[in-house]
């Protein structure tokens, strides 16, 4: 159904010129953006493949750094093999190196009893830090040009999804996701087209990987401005919704209820919110997924952020069952603000009209009265709609629905369907740029790239001069 949604890509903010001209490659420090030929962009693509790391990893902060020029994107757009393939490469060798830099940094710096035995802890926490901050580069240079198009489809056509995939398993199995925020950023960009989405279907194992690191607790912590490192992963699961294939790995069969269940759970994070509801909405609109979502139980979870219980009356709050009457009454509840979660909600809501199990469970939760009262409240036309969609099938009786009558079930049941197939997007898109790609607010670039707040933050405490490894230009 047109109402099925993947969520819009977005791009990581580079500083200004003016603040980052540390991360700029002598070459072209000096000149405008303008000035760089297709021969330049090549020589400066063509270093990240240097058998020195660290050559590499400035090269990945140069490119990175000309993510932000119209002339670099255009060029990116024309020649997204050339610009994707060397990024990709880097950004696995770095994973893989990171990890048997961090392994021998740690056994030499356990049993250095010798000088040379010191200086070879130091050599291999520099290869850790150089390898760490090169995959990050690279990695926040592919988010960024990963809304382009053609870059988008060439990743797919490289395997990225898989690649992408396994490279962040790979760290999170062996306690390492310093780099998972921008493994998450990519998947969500490249699975915004359903190419990338099948290629993540193809593997049910990967894709549920990545769910149960999104509902994973605790969660890695803060860093890089990013209060959840993982809350894009978030977009992957709601763009791979919006795939049948995607919904009938997550929803379908034995592990459907669970795995929808675990989605649920998810809506108490505020943060969460907008991209589970998203998921939630593309599973709840596929009659097929019904008996997963019912399940699950996701209507008391959502009236905490649907329901304006303070304008409902005692009377019409006794409508509602007595466990969840008495929970928003104890925790308290109130219309999001958030038009976007609000839509989702309706959305949820009218897809579950569509099937006479979906009907009967929201009756049962006490949906007529959550939706009377949020569309009094409602201020946006097209969530409204949504909702008088949703309410004749709701406040009517089951024998009323199936009577062949003129204007009896056939015809209500028919304006449920109108109103999901002719439902219109919400406004995703920001405004177009000359490569084609869109622009998206995300928080500050990772000047420090892994060591502060990773899990590898403390590794090298005990080696002089290693906080200063980490930096650009040195």
């Amino acid at each position: 159904a047109a109402a099925i949604l993947s969520a819009p890509p977005f791009r990581h903010p580079v500083l200004p010129s003016s603040q980052c001209t540390d991360v700029q490659t002598d070459a072209m420090a000096d000149e405008p953006a303008s000035a760089y030929s297709d021969e330049e962009f090549a020589e400066l693509l063509g270093f990240l493949s240097d058998p020195k790391m660290e050559v590499q990893r400035f090269a990945a902060e140069g490119v990175l750094a000309q993510t932000e020029s119209p002339h670099f994107l255009e060029y990116c757009r024309r020649q997204p093999r050339k610009a994707a393939r060397p990024l990709l490469r880097l950004s696995e060798k770095a994973e893989a190196e990171n990890a048997t830099s961090s392994a021998a940094a740690t056994l030499a710096a356990d049993g250095a009893k010798t000088s040379e035995q010191a200086k070879a802890a130091r050599q291999a926490a520099v290869e850790a830090v150089a390898a760490s901050a090169a995959g990050s580069s690279a990695l926040q240079a592919l988010v960024n040009i990963s809304t382009i198009p053609t870059v988008r489809d060439e990743l797919v056509e490289l395997s990225a999804p898989r690649r992408t995939a396994e490279a962040m398993k790979g760290g999170w199995l062996e306690g390492r996701s310093g780099l998972a925020h921008w493994y998450a950023m990519l998947l969500a960009n490249i699975t915004t087209a359903k190419a990338g989405q099948e290629a993540l279907c193809a593997d049910e194992t990967m894709l549920r990987f990545l769910l149960a690191a999104f509902i994973s607790k605790p969660r890695p912590p803060a860093r890089a401005g990013y209060e959840d490192p993982l809350i894009f992963l978030g977009k992957v699961i709601g763009n791979v919704c919006a795939l049948e294939a995607g919904r009938r790995t997550l929803a379908g069969g034995e592990q459907g209820p669970g795995t929808v269940a675990a989605i649920v759970n998810e809506l108490a994070d505020r943060p969460r919110r907008h991209d589970v509801m998203s998921a939630l909405r593309n599973l709840s609109l596929d009659n097929e997924c019904h008996p997963a979502v019912i399940a699950a139980d996701p209507l008391p979870s959502m009236a905490r952020f649907l329901y304006p219980v303070d304008k409902a009356s005692a009377e019409q709050r006794a409508q509602l069952p007595e466990a969840l009457g008495a929970a928003l009454a104890a925790d308290g509840a109130a219309l999001t603000g958030e038009a976007p979660v609000r839509l989702a909600g309706a959305f949820c809501i009218l897809g579950l009209c569509r099937t006479r199990e979906g009907r009967e469970y929201l009756r049962a939760a006490g949906a007529c009265e959550v939706v009377r009262a949020w569309k009094q409240e409602e201020s946006e036309e097209e969530v409204r709609s949504v909702l008088e969609a949703a309410e004749p099938p709701l406040t009517s009786t089951e024998e009323e629905l199936e009577s062949p009558q003129e204007g009896g079930g056939q015809g209500l049941m028919a304006d449920v369907d109108e109103a999901v197939d002719k439902a219109t997007a919400p406004t995703w898109s920001a405004p177009d740029r000359p490569d084609g790609s869109t622009e998206r607010p995300l928080p500050k670039r990772d000047e420090a790239a892994e060591g502060e707040g990773g899990d590898m933050g403390g590794l090298f405490d005990h080696i002089e001069g290693a906080e200063d490894l980490g930096k650009p230009g040195r």
